[in-house]
């Protein structure tokens, strides 16, 4: 069972192994058969419980489910779990999701669903339905592969199967001419902009179709347009094109080598940018430790393995591009796609769909320059949908780390200096490297008082897949580090592994290795608050493993620190809200949802600032030509940023209804029935 789960009479079968011919005198059953015009026990529990997030894989998981209740209408956990195994989320974790099945066999069909809103100033800390939830459950939600104009033109992405090479095309006219049916080959040369695009501008260098030179296996060098069945008859070791291979280099280790080629001419020792942060004597402090730890940790490539390959279309509205795609960053998107296609950014329209799952990778354009490309040269609407081979091979990685670090303690326990040093491989192109290089020094030192430091955090360029932006940023790979070096620490001083943190942890008035003073950093208080929990695992696992001879158990504990949104730069976000004559409070909200819950969580805000229900609002975006920039999806940014945006919007507005009014901020607003009142008192407005 995966996400394309549907019922072939009544048992549960992926509808993408299943030819559609062998089903003909059958009952087929789908995500949208389950409701029958109002939502079943199992949809409205998923809602009820939170289990619909990005919402991918949710009608995998309610077909599968109904199935087994179907069946067995009060299975066991166990029972739920084996029937449910096979559907893949990347969002919840699974407990939400079978929570949401085992109340339903428990209660059957009265399991309740309470759809009303928050009253007014009570949205904020309630937990309603999600605002996008009802869509999700029910199967209508639009994923970027959902939509495909009739018309549409499929594009075949040429990709190099070469770590490094040049390459020279064939006589591509020949091509075209012997498969009826395509439309035309693009390559480089057919850009009409700048052929480089990247997410942060002084070190954008990715290249929309690669020219001449491949840097990594995956790179896209050529698009055959054309009608479907021509671009699916097409195999693309058919193209004619030749490949050189050329010398690669897949480790920070082999690029900084002496003599090794460099990957960019401008780069030097193929190190893209690097990161340092220094205070105090690190080096004297640590020779006066009383005891030391040092370690050299290294990790890979981690793939983030969303649901939803990337896909999406494209088609012209008069002389403006609309692209329609899942993504994370619309506006960015609209900017790289105007650069490499030459036209200016109001030309270009950028439309998320849903978004099924991101986690960091469709921060960076993937298909929108390619599909807005063949759009632009041939007037019609293109559609491209990524295989997850092409997904897993072009798009960004979490970056491996090759770390060195050092941390001393004196003889109470209390850290004394830390020294970090970490290569961190971005692969062929730019993407987020610049970010990790300097996010990681940063962080290093994790959430505790570190008075003596030195952390360098370098990107280096090899010819391995682009590493990009992952959940973190870098800091994750820098925490195993760290955490790793305090359990090895606490073990030399005989310290409890929590007491040692405890000890280290930061307080209010702290500052950190940049000079920062902690107002509230809370890390005390989440220590605290382990302490039962702690002890009782340790003693669980004393007993356990005084027990058992062949298995072993263990128990771990690990601190992480984050700064949300941009560290230390600029990072704006803008909202818009209003009040339209029907009667509903519009929010222009441009921040994207990718599960998080962003659509609701920004408008339960916006309402409680605002002072009405959070039922009378009504949610447009994100679209680039109708939504304001609500920045980018990514580094836990979007409550904390879009939604104080939000906030201030209402607010402003919510000033200027009770200027107009001539009342005082005590007044109390209400919508109804496409009126809105202002009361204070005896007076009515």
């Amino acid at each position: 069972a995966i996400a394309c789960t549907v019922m072939v009479d009544g048992e549960p079968v992926c509808a993408c192994l299943v030819p559609a011919a062998s089903v003909e005198g059958h009952s087929v059953r789908t995500v949208e058969g389950l409701a029958n015009g109002r939502l079943s026990a199992l949809q409205a529990s998923f809602l009820k419980h939170g289990a619909a997030q990005c919402g991918i894989c949710t009608p995998g998981f309610l077909v599968a489910a109904t199935a087994l209740l179907e069946q067995n209408p009060h299975p066991s956990e166990e029972e739920v779990m084996d029937a449910l195994g096979g559907v893949l989320c990347r969002c919840t974790g699974y407990r939400k999701i079978i929570q949401a099945v085992t109340d339903v066999a428990s209660h059957g069909h009265n399991a309740a669903l309470d759809l009303r809103s928050p009253a007014a100033g009570q949205a904020v800390g309630a937990s309603p339905i999600r605002l996008d939830g009802i869509p999700k459950v029910s199967g209508t939600d639009k994923f970027g592969a959902d939509e495909r104009p009739a018309d549409a033109l499929s594009v075949l992405v040429i990709r190099s199967p070469h770590w490094h090479a040049s390459f020279s095309f064939g006589d591509l006219d020949a091509f075209v001419a012997a498969h009826p049916g395509v439309v035309a080959v693009y390559t480089a040369a057919d850009i009409p902009g700048k052929n480089c695009f990247g997410v942060i501008a002084p070190f954008a260098d990715q290249p929309a179709l690669a020219e001449g030179t491949s840097r990594f296996r995956g790179e896209a060098v050529a698009l055959v347009a054309g009608e479907r069945d021509a671009i699916e008859a097409i195999d693309p070791a058919d193209f004619p094109v030749a490949w050189n291979v050329l010398p690669h280099a897949l480790s920070p280790a082999e690029a900084r080598a002496e003599g090794s080629a460099l990957i960019h001419a401008e780069r030097t020792g193929n190190i893209l940018t690097q990161g340092f942060v220094e205070c105090g004597d690190p080096e004297a402090s640590l020779a006066r430790a009383a005891v030391t730890a040092e370690r050299l940790i290294e990790t890979s490539y981690v793939e983030h393995a969303y649901i939803e390959p990337e896909a999406g279309y494209a088609f012209m509205e008069g002389d403006t591009l609309v692209i329609r795609a899942c993504t994370q960053a619309p506006y960015m998107d609209r900017n790289d796609t105007s650069i490499v296609l030459g036209l200016p950014p109001e030309k270009v329209r950028i439309v998320a769909t849903a978004t099924g799952g991101g986690f960091g990778s469709k921060l960076d354009v993937s298909l929108q320059p390619l599909i807005g490309l063949v759009a632009l040269k041939t007037g019609r609407p293109t559609y491209l949908a990524y295989t997850r081979t092409d997904s897993m091979t072009s798009t960004t990685k979490r970056h491996p780390a090759y770390m060195e670090a050092r941390i001393g303690a004196d003889a109470e326990g209390r850290i004394t200096a830390m020294i970090f040093d970490g290569d961190f491989n971005t692969g062929a192109y730019a993407s987020w490297g610049p970010t990790v290089a300097n996010r990681v020094p940063v962080h290093a030192s994790g959430p505790y008082v570190t008075p003596n430091y030195r952390a360098v955090g370098r990107a280096v360029h090899t010819n391995g897949p682009v590493a990009g932006a992952f959940r973190g940023f870098g800091v994750p790979q820098a925490t195993i580090m760290q955490e790793c070096l305090y359990d090895d620490l606490a073990e030399k001083l005989g310290m409890d592994r929590l007491a040692f943190r405890l000890k280290n942890a930061f307080r209010k008035g702290d500052r950190t290795t940049t000079g920062q003073v902690m107002e509230a950093p809370g890390i005390v208080e989440c220590l605290e608050a382990l302490k039962p929990h702690w002890a009782r695992a340790l003693a669980d696992t004393e007993e356990f493993n005084a027990g058992h001879e062949d298995v072993k158990r263990g128990v771990g504990i690990a601190s992480c620190w984050y700064g949300c949104g941009n560290t230390s730069l600029p990072n704006p976000s803008t909202m818009k809200i209003g009040i339209a004559r029907g009667g509903e409070v519009v929010l222009f909200q441009g921040a994207v949802d990718i599960g998080q819950g962003a659509n609701t969580v920004v408008a339960q805000i916006a309402a409680d600032a605002l002072g009405l229900p959070l039922g009378v609002f009504r949610l447009l975006g994100p679209d680039t030509a109708v939504t304001p920039d609500a920045g980018k999806t990514s580094a836990s940014r979007q409550t904390f940023i879009s939604g104080k945006a939000a906030e201030r919007a209402a607010r402003s507005l919510r000033e200027k209804i009770l200027r107009f009014a001539n009342v005082s901020a005590k007044a109390v607003l209400d919508l109804g029935d496409g009126v809105l009142t202002v009361r204070e008192g005896d007076a009515v407005r």
